[in-house]
């Protein structure tokens, strides 16, 4: 993927998940091209991207449109994964093998790395190393009934992009709390594993939900503007400019 690419898939996946391009709505190439300043060629690489990811849908002669995504489907998937994942984190404490602590070391050392160095795709290589991170915590807790549950919520398309809304200093705390969840791992104690994936999970919800807000996209590390909103029945949501 070329530069020009990721940054508009970056821009516009933001968009998308902080709802300022509203679910349902219809987008199109040549407004986005010309709103964002670019040509057509790396809008149309992006929109693939973004219906691969299940975040944009394709309709027969009619284009590309928002995936239907309401708050209501976010705050269920999290309330889910809350109960789920801490239950997993948990297990994991009792379960966890030596190799599966590592493992969980080393994706946290893969974010950090990530945050620390910000490749051209370093968002996506945060999200790649997170999951990697809670997929290992699954797998440590030695259920797998609760890992297939689980894995279900973890590859929504709306939480598989969670880094895309995070400030520098949300994905520091992420961080930070997958440490403190390793420390419990390690020691063994159950209650403080749950308590951990509890807390960084209803603080990803709260940092989601913030960005869907008026104004919810000031802590992002990238400047942002918006452009005017196009005011055909279509499409009633507003572009930003590409970040540099």
């Amino acid at each position: 993927m070329s530069k020009l690419t990721e940054q508009v898939y970056r821009t516009l996946r933001r968009q998308i998940m902080s709802g300022d391009l509203a679910p349902g709505s219809q987008i199109k190439e040549e407004r986005v091209a010309a709103g964002l300043g670019v040509s057509r060629t790396p809008v149309r690489a992006a929109f693939l991207r973004l219906i691969e990811d299940g975040l944009l849908v394709s309709r027969r002669s009619r284009g590309a449109f928002v995936a239907e995504w309401t708050g209501r489907d976010i705050e269920e998937i999290f309330e889910l994964r809350i109960l789920l994942e801490a239950h997993a984190a948990g297990l994991a404490a009792v379960h966890a093998s030596p190799e599966q602590i590592v493992e969980l070391r080393a994706a946290t050392e893969a974010m950090r790395r990530c945050l620390e160095d910000k490749p051209l795709d370093f968002l996506s290589a945060i999200q790649t190393a997170n999951s990697r991170f809670h997929r290992t915590l699954l797998e440590a807790s030695g259920s797998p009934r609760l890992r297939a549950l689980a894995s279900t919520l973890v590859d929504i398309p709306m939480v598989v992009g969670a880094f895309y809304v995070y400030s520098d200093s949300d994905i520091e705390r992420s961080i930070q709390h997958h440490l403190d969840l390793q420390v419990a791992i390690e020691q063994r104690d159950r209650a403080l594993a749950q308590e951990i994936m509890s807390v960084h999970l209803r603080m990803a919800y709260l940092v989601f939900m913030r960005s869907r807000q008026p104004g919810g996209g000031e802590g992002f590390s990238e400047a942002e503007a918006d452009l005017p909103a196009e005011s055909d029945s279509e499409t009633t949501t507003a572009l930003v400019k590409v970040e540099s």
